[in-house]
C-alpha cells in the first residue's frame, strides 16, 4: 500500500507528506512525483492505494495525467489538490469521470482548507471510497458541461478569430459554427432574458461573443497558461491556412 503524491512545489509536498505519515500509517509508504509524466509512471507501476495530484504541474497537467491512469487503472482513486480551482479542469474532470468505466473515485479541494477538513476529505475517498467536492465549488460541478468544441471555441473567441476561421480550423460549415456557438451561449447565460419583455432590449444592448468572454474569464473556463498554449498551435495553423487560401485563391 502507499499514497502518491504529485506536486512540484516542494515546500508544499514536504507539508502534506508529513501528514499522510502522521495521519494514514497503515497506508504507507509515501510517494513522489513532481511532474505529471512522472505521476503517471509511478502510479501504473505501483498502483497507490490513492493519489494526490496539483493540478498545474510541469510537463503535464495533474487532470492529463489522471485521464492516463484511469485509462490504465479506472478504480484509482485520485484527489485533485489545487490552488486554482478553475472551471476550465473542473470541466474537464467530469468529461474524464463520465467517460470512464466504471466511473472512478475522486476528489477536488482547495489547497487552503483547514488541516482537520483536508484530513476529513482524504480520510472519505480513501477509506470510504466516496466522491468528495470542496463545498465552494459545488455550483461548478453542476453547471452543463462543455463539449470539446465549445471549450475550444472559448480560446478562439478570446484569441480573436472570426466565426469563418473556426468554420476553417473545425472543419465545419458556417451555420454550424453559428448553430453551436448559440448553444454555448445558453449554457454561459442561464438567465438569459429570452422569453422575457427584456428580451428584445438584450439582444441590441449586448455582444454575445464579448459576454461569453467575460464570463469565461470570471468563471475560470479560459486562463492565461490555457490561451498561451492555444496561441502558440493557432499561430502554426494560420500559417498554414494561409498558404492554402491563397493557393485556393489563384
Amino acid at each position: 500500500m502507499s499514497i502518491l503524491i504529485a506536486e512540484d512545489n516542494e515546500a508544499q509536498r514536504r507539508y502534506l507528506a508529513n501528514l499522510l505519515a502522521g495521519n494514514f500509517a497503515s497506508h504507507m509508504p509515501v510517494i513522489e512525483a513532481t511532474d505529471g509524466e512522472d505521476a503517471i509512471k509511478i502510479a501504473i507501476e505501483n498502483r497507490p492505494s490513492l493519489s494526490i495530484f496539483d493540478i498545474q504541474m510541469p510537463k503535464l497537467s495533474g487532470v492529463k495525467a489522471a485521464r492516463a491512469i484511469w485509462q490504465e487503472i479506472p478504480e484509482a482513486r485520485i484527489i485533485f489538490w489545487t490552488q486554482f480551482p478553475h472551471e476550465i479542469y473542473i470541466n474537464e474532470i467530469r468529461k474524464i469521470v463520465r467517460s470512464t468505466d466504471p466511473q472512478p473515485t475522486y476528489g477536488f479541494i482547495h489547497k487552503n482548507n483547514p488541516e482537520e477538513r483536508l484530513l476529513r476529505f482524504i480520510s472519505a475517498v480513501i477509506e470510504d471510497g466516496a466522491d468528495m467536492i470542496d463545498p465552494a465549488f459545488k455550483d461548478s460541478f453542476q453547471r452543463p458541461l462543455l463539449t470539446e468544441f465549445e471549450t475550444e471555441a472559448l480560446r478562439f473567441l478570446a484569441l480573436g478569430l472570426s466565426n469563418w476561421a473556426i468554420a476553417r480550423k473545425c472543419s465545419l460549415s458556417l451555420r454550424g459554427v453559428e448553430s453551436r456557438l448559440a448553444t454555448l451561449y445558453e449554457k454561459l447565460f442561464p438567465a438569459h432574458s429570452a422569453g422575457t419583455d427584456s428580451e428584445e432590449y438584450d439582444k441590441l444592448a449586448f455582444n454575445p461573443r464579448t459576454r461569453a468572454f467575460f464570463e469565461a474569464i470570471r468563471r475560470g473556463l479560459i486562463n492565461s497558461d490555457e490561451l498561451e498554449k492555444s496561441e502558440c498551435e493557432l499561430t502554426k495553423w494560420l500559417d498554414r491556412d494561409r498558404k492554402r487560401f491563397r493557393e485556393s485563391s489563384k
